[in-house]
This record gives C-alpha cells, sequence and structure tokens, in this order.
C-alpha cells in the first residue's frame, strides 16, 4: 500500500505520522521537541528508524511548515531550523513526491476531511455557503492565518500569507493601555504580540503593570491560575484575549467576505472552548461600526481535531500523488 510521510513542523514541536494514500487519519503520529534536535533532518530520520512501514511503500512527502514556504531557504518564524527543498528531495531521494506547506495552508486543506462532529461552534449557528472562501487561523506559539477558496475540482486553493504580524487595534481604554505598554518594549505591536502563548504572558504583564504590579507569568502559569480559578489577573488576561482574536477575526472577514466561515485551530483556543464560548468574542467581531451587518452573519467555529495539521498534508498528499 502506498503511504505519505507527513509532518506539521512548528515552532516548539515537530509532529510526524504516515497515512496510507487516500485516508486522512493520522497513524503512528510522533511528537517531538524542536529544541532537542538540532535539525530536521535528526528529527526526521529518528522518526522513520521508529516506522512500521518500509521506506519504499513511502511515495510522497509533505510537510507543514511554521513560517514562509515559497523561499529558496525554508526557515521557521519561531525556532531555527532550516533547509532547502533541494536538500530534502536529495535526503528522501528522487523519485519521491515532496510538497511545502505554510502550517496555516495544511489546516486549510484540512477542512475537506474534518468531521462536522470535530468542529464546534461558537456563538449563533450560521448558513455556511460551502462554496465561499473562508479564513483558518490560530494561536499557538505563533499565530497563523490562511484564507481558503474552494474548488469543484482539485485540491482547494489556500492563499498563505503572515497575517498574524499585522499591526494590532485597539477599541477601549484597557486596550490602549496594553499597546501603549508594548509599544514601549517593542516599538511596533502586531497581532501575534497578543494572540499567541507569548501574547497571554504579554496580556497579563500589562494588566498587573496597570494595577501597579510588576509581575510575569509564563502561559502555563496563566494556565493554571485560570483552572484555578483564584487570580482575577489571569482571568482578565484569557478575556481580553479572545477580545482581541474577535478584533482579529472580524478585521479579517471586513478584508474578504468569508461566507465560507471562520475555523480557529492552534494551540490556545481549543484548550479554553468554555472560555471563548462565554466570552466577548464575538461581539468584538461584529464590533465593526456600521459594518456590522456585513460581518454579524459569518459563522465561527473552533477546530477540535486533535492533528488537524497533518489532516491537512494528508489531504494534500493524495492530490499530490492522484495527479502523477
Amino acid at each position: 500500500m502506498s503511504h505519505a510521510l507527513i509532518a506539521d513542523l512548528g515552532g516548539t514541536n515537530a509532529r510526524f505520522a504516515l497515512v496510507p494514500i487516500n485516508q486522512y487519519q493520522p497513524q503512528e503520529v510522533r511528537v517531538f521537541s524542536c529544541k532537542e534536535y538540532e535539525s530536521f533532518f535528526d528529527a526526521v530520520s529518528t522518526y522513520v528508524e521508529q516506522c512500521s512501514v518500509d521506506f519504499d511503500s513511502i511515495d510522497a512527502i509533505v510537510l507543514a511548515i511554521a513560517g514562509p514556504v515559497n523561499q529558496e531557504v525554508i526557515r521557521f518564524s519561531n525556532n531555527p531550523w532550516h533547509f532547502t527543498r533541494q536538500q530534502v528531495q536529495e535526503h528522501f531521494g528522487l523519485d519521491k513526491k515532496i510538497a511545502f506547506l505554510n502550517d496555516f495552508d495544511a489546516i486549510g486543506h484540512s477542512l475537506e476531511v474534518i468531521p462536522e462532529s470535530e468542529l464546534e461552534v461558537i456563538g449563533d449557528q450560521t448558513e455556511v455557503d460551502p462554496k465561499a472562501a473562508c479564513w483558518v487561523l490560530g494561536a499557538g506559539t505563533g499565530l497563523g492565518v490562511a484564507c481558503v477558496v474552494p474548488q469543484d475540482n482539485g485540491a482547494n486553493i489556500v492563499l498563505p500569507g503572515e497575517g498574524g504580524h499585522v499591526d494590532l487595534s485597539t477599541c477601549s481604554d484597557q486596550e490602549d493601555y496594553i499597546l501603549r505598554f508594548l509599544r514601549e518594549r517593542h516599538k511596533r505591536v502586531s497581532a501575534e504580540r497578543v494572540l499567541s502563548g507569548m501574547g497571554l504572558e504579554n496580556i497579563y504583564e500589562a494588566l498587573a503593570h496597570r494595577e501597579g504590579i510588576e509581575k510575569r507569568l509564563t502561559a502555563p502559569e496563566i494556565g493554571e491560575a485560570i483552572e484555578r480559578g483564584d487570580d482575577p489577573i489571569a482571568l482578565a488576561t484569557l478575556e481580553q484575549f479572545f477580545v482581541f482574536l474577535g478584533r482579529v477575526t472580524g478585521d479579517l472577514v471586513l478584508s474578504v467576505e468569508s461566507r465560507g466561515g471562520v475555523y480557529i485551530a492552534g494551540g490556545i483556543v481549543p484548550r479554553y472552548l468554555k472560555h471563548i464560548k462565554r466570552s466577548a468574542f464575538r461581539d468584538a467581531m461584529q464590533d465593526k461600526g456600521r459594518m456590522k451587518a456585513f460581518v454579524a452573519p459569518i459563522p465561527t467555529f473552533v477546530v477540535m481535531s486533535e492533528y488537524p495539521g497533518l489532516m491537512g498534508c494528508a489531504c494534500y498528499a493524495a492530490y499530490l500523488v492522484n495527479q502523477a
């Protein structure tokens, strides 16, 4: 049976898996810490040694990468690995089909195969137009964004970009304070500065400073405080996080009328599903003045699949092999 080797290479972890061509549920998933391997090749060699499938049965390699993939040298936004397409081709063999996807391109392709049962509605359910464009975004180590354009025949078109690095906008006194606080440190403040693991830490520190407290917690420590419910600043941090997420989501919808919906993935939001459901996320998304009626009908979902990036790689691998 023909297989694909698929990988979701992030800023913190590298996830490797195998999948039979034309199937989409990742098998033999292994998660490696990027900092424990000097290079991608060290990590993937370790994985291949553990595979139960003979390497000759692997016909395609599809890599989802946390950073731009249209460069001669592939570099990651939040980890020091780098390589070229030629190096990867030579490593696996000239007879193998190889593709690089931005990590959120991969999640865009996963929308073709993710079961509806793994999508959680945020806000009132509104009609999805399956032929209309949609957005995928998600906060984790960084903030990823991609626009998906469905196709009647062939793979969906995923328009890649680095939308997580757009300028941050504010609409309240508290948000103005956070922006000023972060501007003193970074000069230019992007959306990723508040919508990421680092972003949670930044929001917490800014809100603490506003209360006259010099304190910064790590993202895991903030998560622990939220679960305990004994730290008002931690709870306010998460609420502000979802408000910023709503503002950015609404801006995306204004940029492309995404009647196909907005799909939120990444490592943070699915972890706090009950919190986003009762947050002001949708209110902030729709807070667009006279354009509220334009934004309000757009449905939003949280992607609860464990490995959506790998599922997207599997979907793309099938197109890659079948069109050969």
